[in-house]
């Protein structure tokens, strides 16, 4: 499991990787510092993030919180969220190494 849990976060990572290329591109060429959103990121890779989130949401009490957090990260610079989630499956496939010369794993 925890293989998988690195193969994901490769490939998030790969993603953060290409996004911030597209980004220091646009950057240069518009010389001011670009950063382009989650949901722009997703429409130009042909996904409708919107719609899929909306088919995800629960209804009644909990509707409006999350409504509000999925317009936060759908707005948050995609670099950022990429680069998050690629740490968090890192975390999860983290596999901890024993010491052999630690007296304490003996």
């Amino acid at each position: 499991m925890g293989f998988l849990f690195r193969l994901v976060a490769s490939l998030f990572l790969a993603l953060a990787v290409i996004v911030a290329v597209i980004d220091a591109a646009r950057s240069i060429a518009a010389n001011a510092p670009v950063a382009t959103p989650l949901v722009d990121a997703a429409r130009s890779a042909g996904l409708e993030l919107e719609a899929i989130l909306a088919g995800v949401a629960p209804a009644g009490a909990l509707a409006d919180p999350w409504m509000s957090i999925t317009v936060a990260i759908l707005s948050a610079p995609a670099i950022l969220v990429f680069t998050g989630l690629a740490l968090i499956f890192y975390a999860m496939g983290y596999r901890r190494r024993r010491d052999p010369r630690n007296a304490l794993h003996a």
